[in-house]
């Protein structure tokens, strides 16, 4: 958790510490920077969802009886729309509404018999971000963000591959997170906003208490039992609709 937290406070600090750079270099330019009001804008996004072990999000390992069982957070992605609003010449609000798939892999490795069990689980977020636009070029903009995001969990899961299978409870119907982005966005002047970077996703709390059952050669029951966790990491692709 401390790691994540480090983490997390070195990406908003590389995008201050860029802001400040090129601020001074704008204000001792030839001509200094005209500032307004950031616009009242409409966007959507697709995020592809990634597994990172700088971030923990790794294979979970759990040996009870001889018996071998992994837990593997796999590639997914997300997919929305984002209101933008216009605070100041530097900060914006937002907020989103995304539908995020997600899948894992759950193997038991009993002797050289291994087995394995998919499950997809999707859910629906509401993050609301606040973002701080540095201007870089005349064009291109470095918006550092974070905010809380609202994770809406619809069902519990289960899922089977005989003799291995689990199952999955929601431990609450909305989950919360703390999310940091960094990104580069050009604007253009008459065909809109392109967004591109980084996020991170880091919930406060599991998303599911899981049960793994797996029946032996013997038909032998065993069960073991964990948790799944939401965070996640990946890349933010939004296009803006040109304000104007």
């Amino acid at each position: 958790m401390n790691l994540r937290i480090t983490i997390l406070f070195m990406m908003l600090i590389s995008g201050f510490s860029f802001y400040g750079q090129q601020s001074q270099a704008i204000q001792e330019g030839p001509t200094r920077e005209r500032r307004h009001r950031e616009k009242n804008a409409f966007g959507i996004q697709v995020k592809p969802i990634i597994p990172s072990s700088m971030f923990r999000i790794v294979t979970d390992e759990i040996e009870q009886e001889g018996i071998q069982y992994f837990v593997t957070p796999q590639t997914g992605y997300a997919f929305g729309a984002a209101i933008r609003f216009g605070l100041s010449p530097r900060f914006t609000a937002q907020a989103d509404i995304n539908y995020i798939h997600r899948n894992f892999s759950f193997k038991s490795v009993d002797g050289d018999k291994q087995t394995e069990v998919d499950l997809r689980v999707v859910s629906y977020e509401i993050p609301l971000l606040l973002t701080y636009f540095v201007r870089a070029t005349e064009e291109i903009y470095m918006g550092p963000s974070a905010g809380l995001s609202f994770q809406f969990l619809p069902t519990n899961l289960f899922s089977r591959n005989t003799p291995i299978e689990q199952l999955s409870l929601k431990r609450r119907w909305v989950s919360t997170s703390l999310v940091v982005n960094v990104g580069f966005e050009w604007r253009t002047e008459s065909s809109g906003y392109f967004y591109f970077g980084p996020t991170y996703n880091m919930y406060f709390y599991p998303m599911y208490q899981t049960r793994i059952q797996y029946k032996d050669a013997q038909l032998r029951e065993h069960r073991v039992y964990t948790e799944l966790h939401g965070d996640y990491f990946g890349f933010i692709i939004r296009y803006i609709f040109d304000p104007d």
